[in-house]
Formats: structure tokens, C-alpha cells, sequence
């Protein structure tokens, strides 16, 4: 098929569903607005998002907007939402819009402490002694409610608290000590006992976690556990979750406590690039409260978790500062370790082969293989040590256009074929809800036709192309594959204008795919005219 970038084809009804937790394009939502009065946010402020931050700052401090994260986002007065973003549109500097939206933590009940909890021995096999700790081992972040630093539980250890709220529920404390309480010969043991850790302490506002984030990637942290989630996806977050992944950060998140009440998406946990954990009790049973969808990878255990919790906000009532809790918040600050030991003994592994090596080397539970329940098992230490890990996935994170051309992040992507050499290769893969799509930027030169063919390696993968004003790949291509099965997809894009031709790549999972995934060697070739 010859498709000439100077010629838009209607091939929408073909293009691939949105996958799970894909969004297709930055937000618009403004106050007043129906879509934006059903979301659960703070009623005084507004997010809204500037191209460039630099650019917009006059503007910014006229309306009293407070810059936020890295991707643009400013927190400004709800009363003066709409005009700020009259004023960034007004000189092309407006990015997208939304509600500050409200998350909230991911607990459920708790019973008496017992110190026969056995939750550790469940995930770190009997003998497996952890790495030592060192100034130059990997550090464990968690965005959380304040942490009681004053707690017995960290004393001798490695565990701090950023932010100055007060201490107001267990939730922080408890999530830290699951991964990283030391050995001290009091009360419980983390997964690494004495890791690095630091509490980022929120009020679970959106605008809030994006300042965390942030400071969780200046702060050059490797893993960040989420034990949070909201039923409504904010953009901003995603973004600065995105820039994250990009700087080398895995993100684990809780997958929600909510199957009883609807089993609802839940967000950051349904997003891309996110190690997604559900519970299970201590006999590897799926906990009754645990969210299952296709965003579930791991499972940890959640029920009866014995950890510590602050003395004046001890949920048993018995004061002594143990408690026994329940929740998936539980579950991911366990992966949330285990993923940051294997990262301390196997440094050579980039974040996306760290994700795959501690889901691919679970304990299988309920059905065969992958499920939406318990995602590939039970995360296990001493596995992932010694799986092989799969060959690395580049260039993301690039699941849609705007993540790439330079629209929300500072620079676009590089280009990956420019037409010299006039051969270009790129093997990676796409998973229809860790990783839905791989866009990529490219440049077709003058005078010129390029062949590109999509060579599956395992799955069903498609490819659009799109043209360089393009800006979501909602947008219509100019250019699509879509042969079912394993079969190569090829097409050929013709330039005839005497100019350079800027466009952009898509490799997606077919839409009647039955897989859930796809690899694939997407190769560009310039041939004769």
C-alpha cells in the first residue's frame, strides 16, 4: 500500500480501540463544565497545563498559579481557572486543564496484633539473606500520609519523612515498615530490612502528588510505591508518572479495594508503565476486597499484614503501636521492596527489565498463566534474583503522539529514521495495558518513498502512520496495516515535495487480537522512486 504524506486517508473506523488507561488526549476540562463537576476534587483550586512553563510564568503570577512538577501543571484558584487558561490559549502556551483531583488510601480493617503474622517468609524464600545497605543502594519512595518518624519501629534505621503535616493516621508509617522496618529486635521485620526509604507525605490532592513525584525524580530515587488511587485518571499525574518512567523509576501501585463496591478502574493503578498489585491472604487465596482487572501483574499478601502504626493512631486499641491490616496498600509496599532488592543485587537492569524480572518470575495462583485476579502470582524475592530478564523494551515511555513531539514533555523524542542511513531498525514490544502502543518520530526525506514493514516476533502488531501537524493518534492516518495474525505489515510513504516530511509511527496490538501482547522489528528502508 503507497500512501503520500500529502494525502489524508479516512481510516479512523479501522484504528485500534483505546486500550486500558491509555488516555487519547490531554484534557480540556474546564470549571463548569458537565464532565469536570462529576470528578471527586479539591473545590478551590484547578489544574491547568502550560507548553512552557518558563513562557507562561508572567501569566502564572498574575492569576496567583503555582507551577507544579515538571510537565507544565500549575495549581491556580478555581475562581480563576477559566481565565488563566483564556490567557495561556490566547498566546498558544495552553497545554490541557482538569480538576485537582482526590485520591484516597488503599486500607481496609484491621484485628489485634499477633507477632505470628508470616507475611515476610511468604514472599523471601527461608535463608535469602538481603544485600547490604550502603550509601549507594537503591532508595524506595513512598507518596503516603506523614510517616511517625518517632516511632521504636525505625529506630537504627534508614527510613525518613519529607513535608511538614502532622501525623494524622497509620497509613505512611505502616506502608514504610512493611518494606524497609530494620532489624532491631523490635516488632517486625521489612522486606529489606533497613533499605533506604523516604516518606513523601500528601494531602492526595492531584497537584500535590505531582509536586512529590517530582521530587521523587530530582531525588534520583529508583522504585515509588502508590499506595493511593482515585476511580478518575488525572493527566497531570500521568504525565509526571510518564517522565518517570523515562528517568528510570518503577512504579508500583496498589490495585484497589473496591471488587465488592463495582470493581471500578482505579488510577494511577490502571495506567501504563504502572506494576499493578492486588492481595491475596496469607494462604495465597484472592482477598475478598481485592480489585481484578486487566491492569493486575502481581499479587502480594494483604490480609492480616502485621506492621507498625503510630502510637496515638493504633486502629486495635490496644496502644502498643502493631497492628494487624488489610488492604492492597500493603501488598505493593511488599513488591515496592522486593523490586528494590533485586534492583540492589542486579544493577545493570534498566526499569523495564526490573518490572518484568519480579512479575515473570511469580508463583503462579489461579488459573494457568496470567489472570485478572492475582495478575502472573506471587511475587517472590529469591526468584527474581536468578530469572533470566527479556531483552529491554526502548525508547519509552511513547504511547501516544503528545508524549513524544515535544507537546508536554520539555523535548521531543529522538527520531528514529531521518533517512540516512537510508536503513533503520527498531525491536521493542507493546502490551494492551502496560504499554499500548509505541509511537515513534520520524522524517521522510524529499523526493523519497520508504517501505516500512513491521515484523511480529510473537502477537498481532499493526502500524499507522501519521502526519507531522498530527497531534493524538485519534488523529486520521495517512498510512495502515492492520493483516491479521502474524502476517508482516508493510507499507510504503511517499514524499514528492521537494521538503522534508515530518510524521509519526504507531505500532499497536491488532484490535482482534486474542493476545495480549506483541513483539515485534519495525524496519524502514528508502527505496527507489
Amino acid at each position: 500500500m503507497i500512501r503520500s504524506l500529502l494525502t489524508a486517508c479516512a481510516l479512523l473506523a479501522l484504528s485500534a480501540s483505546p486500550a486500558l488507561g491509555a488516555i487519547e488526549a490531554p484534557p480540556m476540562a474546564l470549571p463548569g463544565d458537565a464532565r469536570a463537576a462529576r470528578a471527586p476534587a479539591d473545590l478551590d483550586t484547578w489544574i491547568v497545563g502550560a507548553r512552557d512553563a518558563r513562557a507562561a510564568a508572567p501569566l502564572a503570577r498574575h492569576y496567583g498559579a503555582v507551577a507544579v512538577g515538571s510537565v507544565g501543571a500549575h495549581i491556580v484558584a478555581r475562581a480563576d481557572a477559566r481565565a488563566f487558561a483564556a490567557a495561556l490559549r490566547r498566546r498558544g502556551l495552553l497545554s490541557f486543564a482538569e480538576p485537582n483531583l482526590l485520591s484516597r488510601p488503599r486500607e481496609t480493617g484491621t484485628d489485634p496484633f499477633t507477632r505470628s503474622s508470616r507475611w515476610r517468609g511468604i514472599v523471601v524464600e527461608e535463608g535469602l539473606e538481603p544485600p547490604a545497605v550502603t550509601a549507594g543502594s537503591p532508595m524506595l519512595a513512598l507518596i503516603d500520609s506523614k510517616l511517625d518518624i518517632t516511632h521504636p519501629e525505625f529506630e537504627g534505621s534508614r527510613v525518613a519523612t519529607v513535608g511538614s503535616r502532622a501525623v494524622r493516621d497509620e497509613h505512611g508509617t505502616a506502608t514504610a515498615a512493611v518494606a524497609a522496618a530494620p532489624t532491631n529486635g523490635r516488632g517486625i521485620e521489612g522486606v529489606w530490612p533497613g533499605m533506604i526509604a523516604t516518606n513523601f507525605s500528601t494531602n492526595l490532592s492531584c497537584g500535590d502528588i505531582v509536586r512529590r513525584i517530582e521530587m521523587v525524580i530530582e531525588g534520583g530515587y529508583d522504585v515509588l510505591n502508590m499506595s493511593y488511587g482515585a476511580a478518575q485518571e488525572c493527566f497531570a499525574e500521568s504525565a509526571e508518572l510518564q517522565r518517570a518512567t523515562a528517568a528510570g523509576v518503577l512504579l508500583v501501585a496498589a490495585a484497589g479495594n473496591e471488587f465488592a463496591e463495582g470493581n471500578p478502574l482505579e488510577y494511577p493503578a490502571s495506567l501504563p508503565h504502572v506494576v499493578t498489585v492486588a492481595a491475596v491472604d496469607l494462604s495465597g487465596q484472592t482477598s475478598y476486597f481485592s480489585n481484578a482487572n486487566a491492569a493486575v501483574d502481581l499479587a502480594a499478601p494483604g490480609e492480616q499484614i502485621a506492621t507498625a502504626v503510630p502510637l496515638a493512631h493504633d486502629p486495635d486499641g490496644n496502644g502498643d503501636g502493631y497492628a494487624l491490616l488489610d488492604g492492597t496498600s500493603f501488598a505493593a509496599p511488599i513488591v515496592a521492596g522486593v523490586a528494590s532488592w533485586v534492583a540492589a543485587e542486579r544493577p545493570n537492569l534498566t526499569v523495564d527489565q526490573l518490572a518484568n524480572v519480579v512479575k515473570l518470575s511469580a508463583i503462579d495462583l489461579d488459573e494457568d498463566g496470567w489472570d485478572p485476579d492475582t495478575g502472573y502470582g506471587l511475587v517472590q524475592a529469591g526468584n527474581a534474583l536468578r530469572v533470566r530478564a527479556p531483552r529491554n523494551d526502548p525508547h519509552e515511555p511513547n504511547e501516544n503522539i503528545f508524549w513524544v513531539n515535544g507537546e508536554i514533555f520539555r523535548h521531543p523524542a529522538p527520531r528514529i529514521y531521518d533517512g540516512r542511513p537510508r536503513r533503520a531498525r527498531v525491536s521493542a514490544r507493546v502490551d494492551q495495558f502496560e504499554d499500548p502502543a509505541d509511537v515513534y518520530r520520524v522524517r521522510f526525506p524529499a523526493h523519497s518513498r520508504t517501505r516500512i514493514i513491521v515484523r511480529p516476533s510473537f502477537g498481532d502488531a499493526d502500524v499507522a502512520v501519521y502526519r507531522g501537524s498530527a497531534n493524538t493518534t485519534s488523529a486520521p492516518p495517512v498510512g495502515l496495516s492492520q493483516r491479521a495474525g502474524a502476517a508482516r505489515e508493510r507499507l510504503v510513504i511517499e514524499n514528492p515535495g521537494r521538503r522534508r516530511r515530518r510524521g509519526f509511527v504507531e505500532i499497536y496490538i491488532d484490535p482482534t487480537a486474542r493476545g495480549l501482547d506483541a513483539g515485534y522489528a519495525l524496519k524502514f528502508k528508502r527505496i527507489r522512486r
